[in-house]
């Protein structure tokens, strides 16, 4: 082993030589664009394109073709923001603004407006970056935790003699880009220029839509903003959610603008009428002056499940999102039992111009028992491949029957009630069919738990009593009509996953020597393991030829507090070549470097996200050589989750795994798992979804992708209830068990049993009363004991200054990060009585310490508390050259010079000085001189024992030992992490069928015409040959008719049908008079509140000309119409739909 560890050290010096201390050995030396880079960017353009949002089109403002003349204002389209601030910043190569795309894709109109104001803004930011404050042009916002200075661009306001120029030409169509950025940190706000639209913003929205024909906002924003001001401002057109997408993200919206690609985003979040329809609106961050405590009153209402229940109308709902074709979403078939449920769906492209995909959402709605239910909450999900027009796909959505219960605080468990569970299919929350209807004859408890997370407040979640859910035409008709399917009751089982983990029991591994002498705490229980041989090395427990518990029992309590702590960025130091090695410069962490020599342990990096991998680009090695790190700037994860395409995302997890094994991360401090609970949640961009199931199948498609590749991880994060900015660090979060579990843990759950991340991060925040980082039913109970977590658990940056350490290894964080000397001291000081440290001459000490990052000194007294009425002693032996007296004054001097007992640090400087001379109040000296012996108390606070930090140590090394860097150190065989967890949860499988293609009305009436030739030809060579029987003959004529027929039938389907006019002369009457289509047999008239036509009533008629009555007085009412005849075979055939035209009807 040592000659091979020789051989090794070798190869690796010589490495290291070459590519220097801060940078990993696969970093690129050339500042040439790879074939990787280009790869990856094209993925997250691909991402970016499928997770925009399309949601208004009136008017056919989209799609605009290529080359068109456009203008184009509004200064986010020049400071497009790419992503978040603060660690969920990446540092890109370049990003695609909305700028740079348009001018590029388009003809654009006021360029001259443009190139002004680019030569005042560059300026005004120039000035912004040396002032460090905000100007007239320029917002500015210092880059916090390691991200970049930003600067949002402030909208300029916009005049008539800007329109006149734009639109000179005949142009007739113009874009208004709206931007918005927030990040770690910091809230966003309800005010104007944040959440709703500054007022120049608005005025100049209502100036272009004055001016153009067409007008579209296109909103570069990573959460939820104000969108009254579409129905507001009269002649609004186009409204397009590009999200912030990433460094493509231009690109990809211009391939969106054009039709190039066919929009097929949906939402992930309800968003609002009014902010204050959100539950948490009147208490989040400061808006109820108290930012120490946030109330989670509204229990598992939250989002659509809030909006559905109390029957609140959202602007757009959850799952929304237009297309430039449309589909005819059909429920087939749903079958189920004691294990699955399996809905089978039919898409067909109605449309007859665009391509296009299109999602399929599926709901249930359970019943009302003992336990409350939401209206209906999202089962599964899936997005059919690109459908041509005409073209259908099956698909076949499966996921888990048990996935249907709710948790029951008074049982500690799972359970479903009997009742009716009503499955729901649509393209949006609000846009569904009954599927389908399972019964359940008894109540049935699926999972037996116990009770970990007990709320600290007395009172009760928001109850939905008294309150009438949403509802929609037909519903209830629906259910009755829907088939029914008993679940069998006696079959479903029921899980035990109650944890077995007792909190006051700690196993402690010692030798049975050390047995002997060792002194148990009251819940430590020793277990004597057997001695390991002198001089052994991680890599002897990844053979086996050691136990794990024999390794820890053999590192003291130093080593073990070590392992425990991580360092803060890449090290340079000289002494631990391995880690050097592998260290990347602007990475977020490292975990120890110090025992590599003597026990063969690597290091491994942890670099931020979510957003792809946060280093430094360009840096150079210790010899002053270039090294370049670029990485992919993928879209937000919002955005992420709004492709609803897990197989999608499941390959942007891919791709950033292999960007970490070039760059040499381990780690990835991503993906956000957080709830959307407010939108002015600061992070919300780097999160997923108000719905906890779309949470967890995102979040777990990322996870497998990026632990795809061999040797390296994520971190899910920020565990739990992180669903504020403000006050992050102290605010206290108090949430019932029931929402703990449905809501803010349910995501965390689906990614730890489906995908096993390597890791799982602890929030700053506390919940119910404790920090999250110093729970022990949080960080063990339910994720090893309940969900069966196997790999690390580590802290948010910086919370071990804001809870202690000790009680943090005790309750299952493995790693403090970063921590370094002071908390690895403070550890031991948690585990065992900490004597103080002594300088030669008998004054104090001085050890390291950590506050924010910022390193300093502090007096070394470890445990032992200087008193004059203390009733211990500690001594202080002085060296050689040195003798201590007391003084006239009553003051200890050494060679005749005072010592000092106290160390006054400036923390921010690094500097301090000695204050305090000892004194014989506390102190005296022996009789020869040489020993001054002090006078104190040692603490009582030994909240841990050594079974903590062993426990800890292995579960980092056992991570350690699957990593990239044992492979690259050792050789050894490395696997895809997730694989090497065997037995997952499967929470949906998605089944799709060939894509099948339905004639389009071309289509129809070519074969009608060919039917016609082969009949008329029949016809005349039977007429010639004369010899055929009268039978024969009419038969053959009577095929002519009715190809005759079909063809006229086919003639007027293809027509186009219009609705000549619509009139309200008469209060609650409109008169809707159609345009006549030739050979027509009748017009189908169809009318409706909403511009989507949701929720339409239809007419039938043989005239052109209707009266509809019973109209509401004053509302705005939307008409269309089609044609229709009939075939020979007594089939409909009908034109498509009209253009809706609206009328408003007299009171």
């Amino acid at each position: 082993m040592k000659n091979k560890l020789a051989k090794l050290t070798a190869v690796t010096l010589a490495a290291s030589m070459v590519i220097g201390s801060s940078v990993t050995g696969m970093a690129a030396s050339t500042n040439q664009t790879s074939e990787r880079e280009v790869r990856n960017a094209q993925l997250s353009k691909e991402a970016a394109e499928e997770g925009m949002v399309l949601r208004e089109n009136e008017n056919q403002a989209l799609p605009l073709s290529q080359g068109s003349k456009a203008a184009l204002f509004g200064t986010g389209s020049y400071g497009t923001i790419k992503g978040g601030t603060g660690s969920g910043d990446v540092y890109n190569r370049y990003t695609i603004s909305v700028y740079d795309a348009l001018t590029s894709t388009y003809n654009i109109s006021n360029m001259a407006w443009w190139g002004e104001y680019l030569k005042t803004f560059e300026e005004k930011k120039a000035q912004a970056a040396e002032e460090k404050k905000d100007n007239d042009y320029v917002k500015y916002t210092q880059g916090r935790f390691g991200g970049a200075d930003s600067f949002l661009a402030i909208d300029q306001a916009l005049t008539q003699s800007d329109m006149d120029k734009a639109k000179a030409g005949g142009v007739t169509t113009a874009f208004y880009t709206v931007s918005r950025v927030s990040g770690e940190g910091a809230d966003r706000t309800i005010g104007k220029g944040d959440y709703e639209l500054s007022e120049v913003e608005y005025n100049n929205i209502k100036l272009i839509a004055k001016n153009f024909d067409k007008c579209v906002v296109l909103l570069n924003v990573g959460g939820v903003v104000d969108t009254k001001f579409f129905s507001e401002i009269e002649g609004v057109d186009g409204l397009v959610l590009m999200s912030q997408a990433g460094m493509e993200g231009g690109n990809a919206l211009a391939d969106i603008l054009t039709g190039k690609t066919t929009p097929s985003g949906k939402l992930t979040d309800t968003w609002a009428k009014n902010y204050s329809d959100y539950p948490a609106a009147t208490t989040i961050g400061d808006n109820d002056g108290d930012n120490k405590q946030e109330d989670y009153k509204e229990g598992i209402y939250v989002g659509y499940r809030y909006f559905d229940t109390f029957n609140i109308t959202p602007a757009y709902e959850f799952g929304y999102g237009k297309s430039y074709t449309s589909f005819d979403v059909e429920p087939l078939t749903v079958a189920a039992d004691e294990n699955n449920v399996s809905v089978t769906v039919n898409v067909t492209n109605t449309g007859d111009t665009y391509s296009g995909k299109e999602v399929v959402e599926v709901y249930f709605s359970a019943p009302d028992g003992s336990i409350e239910k939401p209206y209906q909450e999202l089962a599964g999900f899936a997005k059919t491949d690109n459908l041509a027009p005409g073209e259908s796909q099956k698909l076949t959505v499966t996921y888990k029957t048990t996935e249907m219960s709710s948790y029951d605080e008074a049982k500690a468990a799972y359970v479903m009630e009997d009742g009716d569970y009503i499955v729901r299919v649509g393209d949006s929350s609000r846009n569904t069919k009954v599927a389908g209807v399972l019964t359940l004859d008894k109540d049935v408890v699926t999972e037996q738990l116990s009770n970990q997370l007990t709320l600290d407040k007395n009172w009760k979640d928001l109850s939905k009593t008294g309150k009438t859910p949403y509802s929609y035409k037909d519903e209830a008709a629906q259910i009755k009509a829907a088939a029914r399917i008993a679940l069998p009751s006696a079959k479903i089982k029921t899980e035990n996953n109650a944890s077995k983990i007792d909190e006051k029991k700690v196993t402690t591994y010692l030798t049975a020597d050390a047995a002997k002498d060792y002194k148990a705490a009251e819940n430590e229980v020793v277990e004597t393991v057997d001695a390991v041989p002198a001089n052994t090395k991680l890599i002897d427990v990844y053979d086996g030829k050691v136990s794990m518990e024999s390794f820890v029992a053999s590192l003291d309590d130093t080593q073990l507090a070590n392992l425990a702590n991580g360092i803060s960025g890449a090290s340079t130091s000289g002494d631990t070549w391995g880690a050097d090695a592998n260290s990347v410069t602007g990475a977020a962490g490292e975990t120890s470097q110090l025992y590599f020599n003597s026990l063969g342990i690597p290091n491994t990096v942890e670099a931020d996200g979510p957003a792809g991998i946060r280093v430094t680009a360009e840096t150079t090695d210790k010899d002053g050589n270039a090294v370049y790190n670029y990485c992919t700037a993928f879209p937000i994860g919002t955005l992420l989750a709004q492709t609803w395409n897990t197989d999608l995302v499941n390959r942007v997890g891919k791709a950033i795994g292999e960007e970490m094994v070039e760059i040499g991360v381990t780690l990835w401090l991503a993906p956000g798992m957080n709830i959307h609970r407010d939108p002015l949640c600061g992070r919300n961009f780097e999160y997923y979804s108000e719905d906890p199931a779309l949470t967890g199948y995102v979040g777990s498609a990322i996870t497998a992708g990026v632990q795809s590749n061999k040797g390296v991880g994520v971190t899910i994060k920020h565990y739990i209830t992180n669903n504020q900015e403000t006050n992050r660090s102290a605010v206290n979060t108090s949430v019932s068990e029931r929402t703990l579990r449905e809501i803010y843990l349910k995501g965390f759950e689906m990614v730890v049993k489906s995908a096993q991340p390597m890791a799982i991060m602890s929030s700053y925040n506390k919940v119910n009363g404790t920090y999250a980082c110093e729970n022990f039913d949080l960080l063990t109970s339910v994720p090893r004991g309940e969900w069966g977590f196997d790999g690390m658990v580590m802290t948010d940056w910086g919370a071990g200054n804001r809870a202690g350490v000790d009680t943090m290894m005790h309750a299952g964080n493995d790693l403090i990060m970063p921590g370094g000397a002071s908390k690895a001291n403070e550890i031991i000081i948690g585990a065992e009585d900490v004597k103080p440290t002594f300088e030669a001459n008998g004054q104090i000490g001085l050890k390291d310490e950590l506050m924010y990052m910022f390193s300093y000194k502090s007096a070394a007294w470890g445990d032992f508390e200087v008193s004059a009425d203390g009733t211990q002693t500690a001594e202080a032996k002085l060296g050689d050259d040195y003798t201590a007296s007391v003084g006239e004054d009553g003051k200890i001097l050494v060679n005749g010079q005072e010592i000092y007992r106290e160390y006054q640090a400036n923390v921010w400087a690094g500097t301090g000085n000695y204050k305090t001379p000892v004194t014989t109040d506390v102190a005296s000296v022996s009789e020869d001189g040489k020993t001054i012996v002090y006078k104190g108390t040692y603490k009582e606070n030994n909240n841990i024992c050594l079974g903590d930090v062993q426990k800890s140590a292995i579960n980092n090394l056992k991570v350690i030992m699957q990593s990239r860097d044992m492979a690259r150190i050792y050789g050894t065989t490395t696997r895809s992490y997730t694989a090497l967890c065997g037995d997952l949860t499967n929470y949906q499988t998605v089944n799709k069928s060939e894509i099948t293609t339905e004639r389009t009305l071309k289509e129809n009436l070519d074969q009608a015409k060919k039917d016609l030739e082969e009949a008329k030809k029949n016809l005349e060579e039977l007429q010639k040959q004369n010899a055929a029987k009268d039978a024969e003959i009419a038969k053959a004529k009577a095929e002519v008719e009715a190809a005759k027929k079909d063809l006229q039938a086919a003639k007027t389907a293809a027509k186009k049908a219009a609705v000549k006019s619509v009139k309200s002369k008469k209060a609650g009457k409109a008169i809707v008079t159609v345009k006549k289509v030739a050979g027509a047999e009748g017009y189908q008239v169809q009318y409706s509140l909403k511009k989507s036509m949701k929720s339409a009533k239809n007419v039938k008629i043989k005239k052109n000309s209707i009266t509809i009555k019973r109209l509401k007085k004053g509302k705005t009412y939307y008409v269309r119409v089609r044609a229709f005849s009939k075939d020979s075979n007594g089939k409909q055939i009908r034109t498509a739909w009209s253009t809706a035209k609206k009328v408003t009807i007299k009171k």
